[in-house]
């Protein structure tokens, strides 16, 4: 497709749709033998960032800025995550919520991809910010949404005043959707691990794939319907617990 010319990536005003044909990686600062795609950014008009990290054997991430809190997600490999409480060992699916303004490192002695999720904290005056926080997809309970069996979600944060955001994993089985169409002042950056299916986002409508990134910004119509014959899946990043404007 790309020897043609041709991608399925679409950067529009409101929303985008980033393939990986279209992916272009870079090296970051203080990082070493760790290529990256930003998949979204502020340059793109977004509150937050998103990447995607090729860590190869023996590779070296750190925080890119201190004011920022990150979610780690291991998609394959494993990683030591070292920070002041000591050294942990993730693995496919392993997840940790690391806080603003304390130092963490992540090292692979044999390499792992790794997706990552970025902003600014916002406190809230009276509550103490989240701390250290590490986990695995498979150990939060899955939920009907909404009632509705084929779509399961699962929320990686904790449902809390101190935490400002949400990660969260839905998995639709084949022909489950979104029980409504949505339109919402929280913004949103998703990722499809596995699966197929088709997103409205605005007025188009795009077939996604395992791979594929989305932005969605805020108060786009949006509504998700899995295809294909196996399940699907996708994480995926929104606001929590803050006013708009905050």
């Amino acid at each position: 497709m790309a020897h043609a010319g041709i991608s399925r990536t679409s950067i529009q005003r409101d929303h985008a749709l980033i393939t990986p044909e279209s992916h272009v990686e870079l090296r970051l600062p203080g990082w070493r033998d760790a290529p990256a795609v930003v998949l979204i950014s502020r340059e793109l008009g977004a509150g937050f960032a998103q990447y995607l990290v090729h860590a190869g054997p023996g590779a070296h991430v750190r925080p890119l800025d201190p004011t920022h809190e990150y979610l780690a997600l291991v998609l394959d490999g494993s990683i030591d995550l070292s920070c002041a409480s000591g050294t942990e060992v993730l693995d496919a699916e392993g997840y940790a919520y690391l806080p603003a303004g304390q130092p963490w490192v992540i090292d692979s002695a044999h390499g792992a991809e790794l997706l990552l999720f970025a902003k600014r904290y916002v406190p809230v005056t009276g509550i103490a910010a989240p701390a250290l926080l590490v986990s695995r997809i498979a150990d939060i309970a899955a939920a009907p949404f909404l009632g509705d069996t084929s779509a399961l979600l699962r929320c990686l944060l904790p449902d809390d005043p101190a935490w400002d955001w949400g990660i969260n994993v839905f998995e639709f089985a084949p022909g489950g959707t979104l029980p409504n169409v949505e339109t919402h002042f929280m913004e949103h950056g998703l990722y499809m691990l596995a699966g197929q299916g088709v997103y409205r986002l605005g007025e188009r409508w795009y077939p996604v794939l395992s791979g594929d990134a989305i932005w969605m910004a805020p108060y786009l119509t949006q509504w998700f319907a899995a295809t294909g014959k196996t399940p699907s899946r996708y994480v995926y990043y929104k606001e929590m617990n803050r006013a708009p404007g905050a």
